[in-house]
Order: C-alpha cells, then structure tokens, then sequence
C-alpha cells in the first residue's frame, strides 16, 4: 500500500469514537447517556451515577459527551467504586481513540512532534503538542502490554485466517527517520498492528481498541498511558 493511502485509510477507520458506532452509552429515558458497566460482586449495590466529560470524534469533527458511569455501593464495608468505560483513560479528557491516533500520527510520521502531519485535521487543534508528548511517555511505561493486547485483538478478529493477512508489509527501519522517537519500540509495533488491522480489517480502531482492553492481560495495570 502506497503510503499516503496507508495513511489515509488509516485516517478515515479512526473518525469516530465509541459514542457514534456502539451502543455503549445508550442513552436513558431522561437523555442521559449511561454506562452500567458490571457489577463488581454480589455484596455490590447500585449507588447513583456521576458525570464525566470526553472530547471524541465524530466524522472527524470534535465532539464533546457526557457519560455518567456507574457508581457502586459494598454493603457490608461502605466502599465504593464505579464502572470506567473502555475508552476512558484516569485523568485524560480525550477518549482512548483519539490518544491512540495523536501518538500513531506522530510515530508513523518521517517528522518530529511540531513538524509531523497528523492524521486528521481537527487534531491539528488539539491536544498540544506538550499533551501528546506527556503521553508518549506515559504510554512507553505499558508499551509491551499494549502492543500484546493490540496483536491479539487483531489475531482474534482475523481467524481463522492468520494475521499477516491482514497486517501486511512492515514499519520502516528506524535508520533515517528524523525525530521518530518510537521506531522500532513495541509501542510502535502494536500502533501499526491496530492502525493497519483496523484498516484491513474495514472496521472502526476505537472498536478494536476496547476490543483490545478487554484483552489486556493484566487490567488492574494502566492501559495505553
């Protein structure tokens, strides 16, 4: 695949985020969008809601929702805990799609963070350039679990045909690109395998990415930053 087609389709399967393609926030009688999540144990009761603001995309435009997430209640201790939807990162007010294809813009570029071209116009906006490089940071400290999580919610997609059918071709050599700072790192590989399965595969990344997080072998440890 010609490269600037690559990157155009990888592009177009990274223009909207959960709220446009899933039912994962359906909304309630009242228009609130809700995410019950699972209850965490039988001693757990529902105890109210709270909201929570994500910047996502839609068609490629900016889109800011308002989830309200589960709020649980243990009976027997009083703790309380509450359901986090798969594209909420702690702390981020950007979905997990949208982290995702700030940082593949920049490692699959030939240029450095100031200079590269992004994958889609409206991130030219935002984040800054200071959040997305706080990110790769971030996002370097679980790079092997996110690139394994990555490679396996691909694998299982693309049975029973193997996944090279699908991700096809390679990344680049590291040698002579510029201020690429992840060529060649695990997170840079699992980025290309959910950029080009995703493409491959004509199916939505931010579908794939909680494909993915429910994957993750370890999911009590932070995922993707």
């Amino acid at each position: 695949m010609e490269w600037t087609t690559r990157r155009a389709a990888w592009g177009w399967v990274a223009r909207h985020g959960l709220a446009a393609v899933t039912d994962l926030y359906p909304k309630e009688a009242d228009g609130r969008r809700v995410f019950r999540g699972e209850r965490p144990g039988p001693e757990w009761v529902g105890h109210g809601t709270f909201a929570r603001m994500l910047w996502t995309l839609v068609r490629g435009s900016w889109r800011r929702i308002t989830v309200h997430k589960q709020r649980w209640l243990n009976r027997e201790t009083g703790e309380t805990c509450h359901s986090r939807p798969p594209d909420d990162l702690a702390s981020v007010w950007f979905c997990s799609l949208v982290v995702a294809t700030a940082l593949w813009g920049w490692l699959s570029s030939e240029k450095g963070l100031h200079t590269h071209e992004p994958l889609l116009p409206a991130l030219s906006e935002k984040p800054s350039t200071r959040t997305v490089q706080r990110w790769m940071a971030r996002a370097r400290e679980h790079a092997d679990e996110t690139a394994t999580a990555l490679r396996r919610a691909v694998r299982e997609r693309s049975e029973p045909r193997p996944r090279e059918y699908f991700v096809r071709g390679g990344l680049s050599p590291p040698e002579g690109r510029g201020a690429d700072p992840g060529a060649g790192t695990s997170l840079h590989q699992g980025l290309f395998h959910l950029f080009e399965g995703s493409a491959a595969l004509d199916m939505h990344v931010a579908v794939l990415l909680v494909e993915a997080r429910g994957r993750q072998h370890e999911r009590k440890t932070g995922w993707l930053i």
